[in-house]
């Protein structure tokens, strides 16, 4: 029975010979640099598909990442949650890539069959494209249903930032929510891969579908187009369902219900647009944006208890 003790002895030593040490290096600016050094490089891997090309380099950053923060699960300083929004964004990626390499077989007749049967047998992917879009004559409404599909890789972080800056005590129930919502969608791609509308129509599925995108990238700048698309939207291009472009834009509406009153109703009509958008565009089918919403409902459901008291900022203007 004295072994045990002799070494817990030991341990507790170690511990308080090293604590002081990580106490001070924790509250130096250079500790502060090396954190946020560690997630821009989560982020520049990402935007430049370098953790792609190099997969093991993806892992490596995490666990390096989550060595210089560790000492933040002690301290629980807010700025904990920026490693939890950032890196969890990070990790999101890397496991997405895998989502699409089980034996699940990918589908995409069932969520057809739904969309028909929501809009009494017509097709709004088809019927949208019929209506608007021309592989000859490419419009304004192209141009910008595609820029609102690409605000997402800035919107919420702009929001992110905002909410830290301006209301610090919600940033939690804000990063909760959105990274929430990923997970929630990360489980359904492995658990149910399915082509979106784009790549079915590919395969004869629908009729008359284009991916919209393509052409207007094509249109703006084909190769800076392709780099972006294969550092955002590969390895994984069978994540349809849900859409997480749905499901994060509505929990960015959901946190402004309660703690935002003011962004409320723009983030209501950037989430109605963004759903226009991802059908028109045949990125994603309505059942896909429901079941996003779905999960940002659930995210949303499981984040309240960070929230601070009651802060509704009804009573403190949100930032212009």
């Amino acid at each position: 029975m004295r072994a045990p003790v002799v070494q817990d002895c030991i341990a507790v030593h170690r511990t308080e010979r090293l604590a002081p040490w990580l106490e001070r290096a924790s509250m130096s600016p250079a500790w502060l640099v090396l954190q946020v050094g560690l997630l821009g490089l989560m982020t520049l891997s990402t935007v430049t598909k370098t953790w792609h090309d190099h997969l093991w380099l993806g892992f490596v950053l995490v666990g390096v990442t989550g060595a210089a923060w560790s000492v933040e699960f002690v301290k629980r300083r807010d700025r904990l949650w920026w490693f939890a929004y950032v890196a969890g964004i990070f990790f999101y990626d890397l496991l997405r890539a895998f989502a699409d390499e089980t034996a699940i077989p990918i589908r995409s007749g069932y969520v057809i069959s739904v969309d028909r049967a929501l809009f009494f047998g017509v097709h709004p992917v088809e019927s949208l494209q019929k209506a608007f879009f021309s592989t000859t004559s490419i419009g304004f409404a192209d141009y910008f249903a595609v820029g609102v599909h690409w605000s997402f890789f800035i919107a919420p972080h702009a929001m992110a930032i905002l909410i830290f800056v301006y209301r610090r005590p919600l940033f939690k129930p804000y990063v909760a929510t959105v990274v929430g919502t990923m997970y929630l969608g990360l489980l359904l791609f492995f658990l149910l891969p399915t082509a979106p509308p784009w790549l079915a129509a590919s395969e004869g599925q629908l009729h008359g579908v284009y991916r919209v995108m393509d052409f207007v990238g094509g249109k703006v700048n084909a190769s800076t187009y392709q780099s972006f698309y294969a550092a955002l939207g590969e390895p994984n291009s069978v994540a349809a369902m849900p859409s997480i472009h749905m499901g994060v834009t509505f929990a960015m509406y959901l946190w402004s219900r309660v703690y935002a009153p003011a962004w409320r109703w723009p983030l209501l009509v950037y989430t109605l647009v963004m759903g226009l958008a991802l059908v028109y565009l045949a990125e994603h089918y309505v059942l896909d944006l429901v079941v996003g919403m779905v999960c940002a409902c659930i995210a949303w459901w499981f984040s309240r208890p960070l929230a601070p008291g009651s802060p509704a900022l009804s009573h403190s203007p949100a930032p212009e």
